[in-house]
């Protein structure tokens, strides 16, 4: 099977939502790797055989590693963003949809099922779906680092929380596929 890889990116304050979609090769080391951390600082990131659990922990640690690199803040893992990520994930295989906008709801569907969204908040997901390398927690990692808009919603400085969605499953004719969702969020 052929390994392929697929992201999307968006970005949301109150007011401003980016969309872009971008393919990405799998594998291929690119000029912002160096904010990848380490397989001893993130154990788990390169199987992607390793159950979702423990795939979604390895993908928390490489992003805070990547902010500390900039020096940045932490991001603490959200139960809400934790299940509106994951929700999103399954909505996408279940519809076959991989978009913002999975099974006809807008992007921030889950993030107010999930009652993200109260007081001063802000939000961003990014998206990725690959198989072979680009379906472990590194290759995804790489390429979200090595897209400009992916880039800067991780590294956006308003960030406080994370939750991470993985599923695994058939898409679009594709065995074995990896589904990640990122969502981010802050509140004032």
């Amino acid at each position: 099977m052929p390994r392929f890889a697929r992201m999307r990116g968006c970005a949301a304050g109150v007011l401003v939502t980016a969309l872009l979609a971008l393919p990405a090769s799998a594998g291929a080391a690119g000029p912002w790797d160096s904010l990848l951390a380490p397989v001893t600082a993130c154990p788990g990131q390169t199987d992607a055989s390793l159950p979702a659990a423990t795939q979604r922990q390895a993908m928390v640690c490489m992003q805070r590693w990547a902010r500390a690199q900039k020096g940045l803040g932490g991001v603490h893992v959200s139960r809400q963003l934790k299940a509106s990520s994951g929700r999103k994930a399954r909505d996408i295989e279940r519809c076959q949809d991989f978009s913002h906008n999975a099974c006809g709801r807008n992007a921030f569907y889950w993030f107010q099922r999930e009652h993200f969204f109260r007081g001063v908040f802000g939000g961003g997901e990014i998206l990725a779906l690959g198989s072979g390398t680009a379906a472990t927690v590194r290759g995804t990692m790489s390429n979200w680092l090595n897209s400009d808009l992916h880039r800067s919603v991780i590294l956006d400085p308003r960030w406080d929380d994370i939750g991470v969605g993985l599923v695994h499953g058939r898409f679009q004719g594709y065995a074995d596929v990896a589904i990640w969702v990122a969502h981010f969020g802050y509140h004032r």
